[in-house]
């Protein structure tokens, strides 16, 4: 199998050319014209040393960054909370439909054994009820997703 140009060309400037690579340059015209660019820059790279950084960088690359990575952390708390909310509120109609059709099921058989008027102060009150539970349900989600988030952070950062 013939070696792709672009392997042959980064195999030489990495300086790990092969004996194939060296022949597929003899046969392809495009790797022969490229043939003293690719030495040279090959050249350049193997007298170029790098050294380790040094052990000072990291804190201040990180204490370059904390205000990125802060705001990329609040950012990703704020989708956190929004899809929470969203996959919340998915099923709210259907429930809010059952709760209509109970508190009509629950008037007419009151209707029945006492009077209108008593029958209706105790649906409303057992629907002011499960609105308030409701909505003590729905306020407190925001707040779960933002400590949930939170505690995902401390425990993936330490």
């Amino acid at each position: 199998m013939t070696p792709r140009c672009e392997d042959v060309r980064e195999r030489r400037v990495r300086g790990r050319a092969t004996a194939e690579d060296a022949a597929h340059v003899a046969a392809c015209a495009a790797c022969g014209a490229e043939r003293e660019t690719l030495a040279a820059l090959a050249a350049a790279f193997a007298g170029h040393e790098t050294s380790a950084p040094s052990p000072a960088l990291e804190p201040r690359v990180l204490h370059a960054a904390a205000p990125i990575l802060a705001a990329r952390r609040r950012h990703a708390a704020r989708w956190s909370v929004a899809a929470a909310v969203a996959a919340a509120l998915l099923p709210l109609p259907l429930i809010v439909l059952v709760d209509v059709w109970a508190l009509q099921l629950i008037y007419g058989g009151l209707s029945r054994l006492l009077p209108p008027a008593l029958s209706f102060y105790l649906v409303m009150n057992y629907a002011a009820v499960l609105a308030l539970l409701g909505a003590l349900t729905y306020g407190a989600i925001p707040v779960l997703a933002e400590r949930q988030a939170r505690g995902r952070h401390e425990v993936l950062h330490g």
